[in-house]
């Protein structure tokens, strides 16, 4: 139960994913609107649960109409490509290096005499990514079924401009919850980020750079508060989800672009095998525990997901 911002009890609840459960709620509200009561638990859709024959009938027509598409081969990991719960939503992760690269990519123009491209950077929720792609399965192929598991919400990569104050708000809101299981956590490319987890919210973020654009040979400057920066992100975070309010209310300049699946899909097929790594693009510190502190959350974090997931 949150309340609200008019003071109000909210009942919060999530059925997990991919129709695993059923979701019951049961909500008593009193004569002005207000939450009373609220009472509910999930419902393990396991063998128990008869399947209904319509709606089994409709869904094996669908996924004789997708097989082709979802089965289409787009390339090859050499690597683990790692879109874990505990892996993206806390941390720098490979899968989201790799995705947030492929966005910059899909963004190159042509250089001109003051730049090299329009843009460098880009960032993306780690609650985006929803899967991993295991590189010894299939001998590491990846077909366009793997991406729409990593990415199965169907947005786009747009173009926006934004000021650096307006980025380094996003950075802070990215780490504001740390520690909880929310998606807000920003993968990014083109940036150098550095939090420590030992300050107050909104002022966790130590460190910000951004690769210049007007420049010969690419280095990574300093956040100016009072430049404009252009930046690469999800549809979803434009229109100010996950808490992003600032990009949508703020933003002096948007451009819709094409959809991820198919950035994500063409940037892989163009280098046929990829290995993305993890960088130190993201460092996480807590300077009150010389790091042994905010090791020590990790690792709590990952057994409570884990075993949340198992039950």
């Amino acid at each position: 139960m949150v309340k609200s911002e008019d003071g109000r009890d909210v009942p919060v609840v999530q059925a997990f994913a991919f129709g695993k459960y059923l979701g019951y709620l049961k909500v008593t509200f009193d004569e002005a609107g207000n939450v009373v009561q609220s009472t509910g638990n999930p419902i393990l859709l396991d063998s128990s649960v008869p399947e209904d024959p319509s709606i089994l009938a409709d869904v094996n027509k669908w996924k004789k109409a997708l097989a082709n598409y979802s089965s289409q081969y787009v390339g090859e990991t050499l690597v683990y490509l790692n879109g874990t719960f505990e892996e993206c939503r806390f941390r720098e992760c490979n899968l989201g290096n790799l995705i947030c690269d492929a966005m910059v990519h899909h963004n190159i123009k042509y250089a001109d005499e003051l730049q090299w491209n329009h843009v460098s950077s880009c960032i993306v929720q780690g609650g985006s990514i929803r899967s991993s792609i295991d590189e010894r399965s299939r001998n590491g192929s990846i077909t366009m079924e793997d991406l729409i598991a990593v990415l199965p919400f169907g947005g786009t990569y747009d173009l926006v401009q934004l000021k650096g104050s307006t980025l380094r708000k996003a950075f802070e809101h990215s780490v504001r919850r740390y520690g909880g299981n929310t998606g807000e956590f920003l993968q990014v490319s083109g940036f150098h980020v550095e939090y420590d987890m030992s300050r107050p919210p909104g002022e966790r973020a130590r460190s910000i750079s951004v690769l210049c654009t007007n420049c010969r040979v690419p280095v990574y400057e300093p956040l100016d508060n009072s430049r404009l920066y252009k930046v690469v992100l999800p549809s979803y975070l434009v229109e100010g989800g996950d808490g992003f309010s600032m990009i949508k209310e703020e933003k002096l300049k948007h451009d819709s672009g094409d959809m991820d699946i198919s950035v994500v899909a063409s940037y892989i097929t163009e280098r046929k095998k990829v290995h993305p790594a993890v960088e130190g693009r993201i460092k996480i510190s807590n300077s009150n525990s010389g790091g042994s502190g905010h090791t020590i959350l990790l690792i709590l974090i990952g057994l409570v997901m884990a075993l949340s997931r198992s039950l």
